[in-house]
């Protein structure tokens, strides 16, 4: 069984890390991509609205979107690129998502190509797009 639940509201809980995520990412959602700063108002936006019945959704850490990073997951980006997260998360989303790490004028960008992480200018305007989550990782050994 995947650890990994569609759970019927646009939402994916991954019962190993007890986080659950947006199943589309901002693009999908908004239909066009968005610099870090949108990226936030994007999720003080959701968490408004109540998305899925909560109002803690957040930008991820650099850990957090590590966890959904598998080369043995494989599905498609917008761009027919091969992307490693579970398949219950919804097709042709971003190759890449934000994440909450900042320095200055520069944020962590996490590849969902590669698995690698990179420094790219925060008010980039893409293609970027950010994938929402809530909750605390919580680590499994294994």
């Amino acid at each position: 069984m995947s650890r990994f639940i569609d759970n019927g509201n646009d939402t994916i809980s991954d019962t190993q890390t007890e986080l659950t995520w947006f199943k589309k990412d901002s693009r999908q959602i908004l239909g066009k991509w968005i610099h870090l700063e949108k990226a936030m108002k994007f999720s003080e936006e959701q968490n408004a609205a109540n998305f899925g019945g909560f109002n803690d959704w957040r930008i991820p850490k650099l850990e957090d979107i590590k966890t959904v990073f598998d080369k043995s997951f494989s599905q498609r980006d917008f761009g027919n690129s091969e992307i490693h997260i579970p398949a219950e998360f919804e097709p042709k989303g971003a190759d890449c998502t934000w994440t909450d790490t900042v320095n200055g004028d520069r944020a962590m960008m996490f590849s969902l190509v590669k698995g690698r992480s990179s420094w790219i200018n925060k008010f980039g305007e893409g293609p970027f797009a950010v994938r929402l989550v809530r909750g605390t990782c919580k680590k499994s050994e294994g």
